[in-house]
């Protein structure tokens, strides 16, 4: 393939020519030199790989600086440089970049505010909660049994098992035995068990199975109200409660209404729950383990307008009698 000739080889041609003229030297080195650059333009020419190379080069204006006539001004094509030849080298915008790394230190950052929110979601799930007690008047008395003040007439300290815990736990005790409600009767009865040492639970029962004292009970349709007169603790027995109380008993004997009352003095014995407040003593933190019980006199029955003097068993010296 063969290059057709440009005004830029001319030109150059035509300048080498122009150099080998006035050298003024005498030595001749402007012909010698245009010679040779008339060789070389000569077997670029001839060489193939630079004629397919060139063939459809671009145009570009010459330099001012070293042309300076109105042929500087034709453009000459410029050699194709394919993406084979040059590695490619992209750059990305700088705003680009900066939004990149900003989103990500935001990304991080929600990052870490989500890892802190679940931990401290996981700390308050297995934390114990607090224990406020606000009185009345709307001040905090207490937090975490830590005192921060009174009530008036109420203090508020560590809980610890009273006598009034005592008391409470034998008023209701003797409440499910002397009151009587046939609606009610079995749970009672249940609830009366519940509050005993297992151990004396089980032989009060196999008592009042033995005598027949529900059964005669449900026969004869009682009907009982119980009103205590004096409970306290023993002085010399801090486990010790005594109670005095009256009992008044509706029944029906041989299909006659009877009406019967007694005041009983009743002794319970108490022994502190090993578990504490619990539901089956009351939340007292207090077991009955013994009871005893006798009349304190004997009151006449009427039935119609006749008297009678009746001395029913009564389950109240069931344990007393097993001793």
């Amino acid at each position: 393939m063969e290059r057709k000739s440009t005004n830029f080889d001319d030109s150059v041609l035509a300048g080498s020519r122009g150099q080998g003229k006035g050298n003024g030297n005498g030595n001749g080195n402007g012909r010698h030199y245009g010679s040779e650059l008339a060789e070389m333009v000569a077997e670029l020419d001839e060489d193939p790989n630079v004629a397919r190379r060139l063939g459809s080069m671009p145009a570009f204006r010459a330099p001012r600086l070293y042309v300076q006539d109105v042929e500087s001004r034709e453009r000459v094509p410029a050699a194709n440089v394919s993406s084979s030849d040059v590695a490619q080298v992209v750059y990305r915008d700088k705003d680009d970049v900066t939004t990149i790394l900003n989103l990500t230190r935001l990304v991080m950052l929600l990052a870490m505010i989500l890892m802190a929110s679940a931990a401290a979601n996981v700390f308050q799930y297995y934390r114990r909660p607090d224990r406020i007690i606000v009185g009345p008047s709307g001040r905090v008395l207490s937090i975490n049994d830590r005192n921060y003040g009174q009530e008036e007439g109420v203090e508020f300290g560590p809980d610890r098992l009273t006598a009034q815990d005592k008391l409470y736990v034998t008023r209701e005790f003797v409440r499910y035995l002397y009151q009587v409600d046939p609606a009610t009767r079995p749970r009672d009865v249940e609830k009366a068990l519940r509050l005993m040492v297992p151990d004396s639970a089980v032989k009060f029962s196999n008592w009042l199975k033995e005598r027949g004292i529900l059964d005669q009970q449900k026969v004869e349709s009682w009907q009982a109200s119980w009103v205590p007169m004096d409970i306290s603790v023993d002085p010399n027995s801090p486990y010790t409660v005594n109670v005095i109380g009256k009992q008044e008993i509706n029944k029906l004997v041989s299909g006659a209404a009877v009406k019967e009352a007694k005041q009983l003095r009743i002794t319970i014995r108490l022994m502190a729950d090993p578990k504490g407040r619990d539901d089956r003593n009351l939340r007292s933190g207090f077991l009955i383990s013994f009871i005893d019980a006798h009349e304190l006199n004997d009151v006449p029955s009427q039935q119609g307008s006749e008297a009678q003097t009746t001395k029913p068993v009564t389950p109240v010296s069931a344990l007393q009698e097993q001793q």
